[in-house]
């Protein structure tokens, strides 16, 4: 550290006149933290310095400092105030206001939210942060840290810069997305601030993690609605393509969850629960009001009860039709790629029929006429291998794919996306299918080809994300094949390591074909989960049996 960063307080509090009472209260290498008083209202505040010699290392570069003063001239109610960035003796600095509540990283301190509480925090933050995305100002740096809550939910504040530019994003946690770990987004954009907040509506609402809670929706861990999992699922996906791209979008479900945060009509203004009583003439010495609350509490009762046996119906019944047009999708790419191996199939089977076309008398000899071509299959069919005679057995008519975490999973992440046919190393276009972790338990993703159906297999390829918090690393993991009878008929074990690319490709390559039943892909320890992009299972084709012509009758 240069001498200048030594200063005494004496020293500090010359450069900053506007200031009284400043007080060291922590560092962050070569950042220094204080606390003050503005002079002018007496507003608690929090000065941040670093040595301008070394802000560029530290990340506060000429474009941070100039885009930390366009917030300046901002203000909103979700926002902490930013008052003063700029330059003062051997330091650069940054003046904004100090929130007395506890930071969303102290959710121990937090008591439980209820779900609009927890849908108007979020939106208030969404506003806030709305108004600088329409100054080109990003803040991609979101963390729990820079979240503070009133300890009664009623209110949240956003520190709107990332005051800590030059940390790795990994620093960031689970508020980091997906596509800034990995690198595929060089530059800040809206889809990065959207992910953050909807993590921070997931723990506000469930108090926990997605991958802690194995990715499960909050209606299952909570009492809220559809609307609810809807905006959660969609703000934390992990493709920037199926995410919202805008916060004024995401604002718009934010209010339509919070018209309805836990199913049923609209919310109504709150009413108190217990009404003064009603006295007719003057109640007698002794007499109870009882009867007058007993009856309507119990109608009220019954009314509840039914319209929550009718609103479970109806998610019941959301999600099977769900579950429905997934597998129909399904369905219809198998059917498009099996199409295309039968064309290919026919295609080497009439080949050597086709007749040869006589020569002319002249001896000039003439092309042959060329074999038909199989279709080509369609720009979004699942990829099909380039060996001839391969076919991709995972993505045939009839296989059931399963896997270890039987919780109602955020729709980001469905064991079907495994086994979508999308193999592209673009985060973008990337689906993810990942498991939980229960204790004492590997989790594990399956893919059951058939009682009837046992498959050759030869290859196995199976696409996993790169490092991204979120979801885990897949550090380690066996793949198995099995028999009908659940014998283990080949295992082979894998470990992964982090890449640049948002995707890690491992194969596994057979020394001779094994029939099987089914593949199952398992965590070696309890606490991993598992998180795939992409399994393809390849095999030789199988041959039809050729008819053998009826034996000819003895003649006596």
């Amino acid at each position: 550290m240069p001498a200048d960063d030594s200063l005494s307080l004496d020293q500090i509090s010359h450069l900053f006149p506007q200031l009284e009472n400043i007080q060291l209260i922590g560092t962050k290498g070569p950042q220094q933290i204080f606390s003050a008083t503005l002079k002018s209202n007496f507003a608690p505040v929090i000065l941040r310095l670093v040595p301008t010699e070394e802000a560029d290392v530290f990340g506060w570069t000429p474009e941070f400092v100039i885009r930390s003063r366009a917030i300046v001239e901002q203000s909103h109610q979700g926002l902490l105030r930013v008052y003063e960035v700029g330059q003062a003796g051997p330091f650069t600095f940054i003046i904004s206001a100090h929130s007395p509540y506890p930071r969303l990283a102290d959710m121990e301190k937090i008591p439980q939210i209820k779900p609009q509480a927890a849908l108007t925090i979020v939106r208030n933050l969404a506003e806030g942060l709305l108004t600088l995305h329409r100054k080109g100002i990003f803040h991609g740096g979101i963390t729990p840290k820079q979240i503070t809550i009133r300890p009664d939910g009623g209110d949240a504040l956003l520190l709107p810069i990332n005051i800590y530019p030059a940390q790795p994003p990994v620093d960031m946690g689970d508020f980091a997305s997906p596509e800034w770990v990995t690198g595929a987004e060089p530059a800040f954009t809206p889809g990065m601030d959207i992910y953050a907040l909807g993590l921070t509506l997931y723990i506000l609402l469930t108090r926990t993690t997605p991958l802690e809670a194995q990715f499960a929706m909050p209606s299952s861990l909570i009492r809220c609605s559809d609307e609810v999992d809807a905006v959660v699922s969609r703000a934390i996906n992990p493709s920037p393509r199926e995410r919202y791209r805008d916060m004024g979008e995401f604002i718009t479900d934010l209010d339509k969850a919070i018209a309805r945060p836990a199913g049923g009509i609209s919310v109504a203004p709150a009413t108190p629960s217990v009404q003064p009583a009603m006295v007719l003439n003057g109640p007698r010495k002794g007499q109870s009001n009882v009867y007058y609350y007993l009856i309507p509490a119990l109608i009220v009762g019954i009314v509840l009860t039914y319209t929550c046996i009718l609103y479970k119906k109806d998610v019941a019944k959301m999600r099977s039709d769900y579950n429905e047009q997934v597998q129909k999708a399904n369905e219809a790419k198998a059917d498009v790629v099996r199409k295309a191996n039968k064309a290919a199939k026919e295609a080497r089977h009439h080949a050597p029929a086709v007749p040869a076309v006589p020569a002319p008398a002249a001896s000039v000899p003439q092309p042959p006429i060329p074999a038909p071509q199989p279709a080509a299959p369609e720009k979004s069919a699942p990829h099909v291998p380039a060996e001839p005679g391969e076919i991709n057995w995972s993505v045939q008519p009839g296989v059931k794919v399963r896997q270890s975490s039987t919780r109602n999973m955020l729709a980001a992440y469905g064991p079907e996306k495994a086994v979508d046919g999308n193999t592209s190393s673009e985060l973008s276009d990337v689906s993810i299918s990942a498991t939980g972790v229960v204790e004492g338990k590997n989790a594990w993703f399956g893919i059951d080809f058939g009682a009837e159906t046992n498959r050759p297999v030869e290859k196995i390829v199976i696409y996993t994300p790169a490092n991204l918090t979120l979801l885990g690393t897949m550090e380690e993991f066996k793949v198995m094949l099995y028999d009908n009878e659940k014998n283990v008929l080949a295992e082979k074990t894998f470990t992964t390591t982090p890449s640049e690319k948002s995707t890690n490709i491992s194969t596994w390559k057979l020394n001779s074909a094994v029939k099987a039943r089914a593949l199952r892909i398992e965590s070696t320890s309890p606490a991993r989960p598992l998180a795939l992009t992409e399994v393809e299972v390849f095999g030789p084709e199988e041959k039809a049996e050729p008819e053998t012509a009826p034996a000819p009758e003895e003649v006596e």
